[in-house]
């Protein structure tokens, strides 16, 4: 869920460890979009970049090198193949001058040969006042049945160890863990779920 295009790390600096992974194994049986009164679910409309930008840009968003001007949204969202303005929702405070985006969630597909039709729930956030009311939730219920409704089959995304309120949410949505290996970049992702799984059920004693 963070900006994957990000630059490399200078020679000789620690590479990142990858981010974690979940996968909701099918489509079914979604839950229903529960939208909070005073606020309004809707799709990408052109405009949207400030407003976008803003919410990732935001303290605890999803960053990129340089901050989501107008013009690095469009490379890195907009101009994206995978990118649709009906695979981009936002939700926007009615009460506000302008109903101003707080709320964001994106649609793509990663097609493997062995995962033709699965969907990637992607750069989901919102601004740090409008965070714990479901609103993320909403976002990625509605990805998630724009998903199902063209065929894919499952979904996967990736998250940061660190963003435990974000993982609670996505294990309530029937996302599971991926416990994929990490190779020569840090401990292997069993390690690393067992440390947020941990966080997430308010256990938070060391790992042996």
């Amino acid at each position: 869920m963070t900006d994957h295009s990000s630059e490399n790390p200078l020679p000789g600096t620690p590479a990142r460890p990858r981010q974690l992974q979940m996968l909701r194994p099918h489509l079914d049986h979604l839950p229903d979009i529960d939208v909070p009164p005073g606020f309004l679910l809707r799709t990408w409309q052109d405009g949207d970049e400030v407003a976008w930008g803003a919410i990732m840009d935001s303290p605890g968003g999803i960053h990129t090198s340089g901050g989501w001007l107008v013009h690095r949204v469009r490379e890195k969202l907009i101009d994206r193949a995978e990118f649709t303005p009906s695979g981009c929702f936002l939700i926007c405070d009615t009460t506000t001058p302008h109903q101003i985006p707080v709320a964001s969630a994106t649609m793509w597909r990663v097609a493997t040969a062995g995962h033709p039709a699965r969907g990637y729930l992607h750069m989901v956030g919102a601004l740090p006042d409008y965070r714990g009311r479901g609103l993320g939730r909403a976002v990625s219920l509605a990805a998630l049945m724009v998903m199902a409704s063209r065929g894919d089959t499952d979904a996967m995304l990736e998250t940061d160890d660190f963003r435990i309120a974000a993982v609670r949410s996505y294990l309530a949505l029937g996302f599971t863990p991926v416990y994929a290996p990490d190779g020569d970049r840090g401990p292997d992702h069993r390690h690393r779920w067992s440390a947020v799984l941990r966080e997430c059920h308010g256990m938070r004693s060391a790992l042996p």
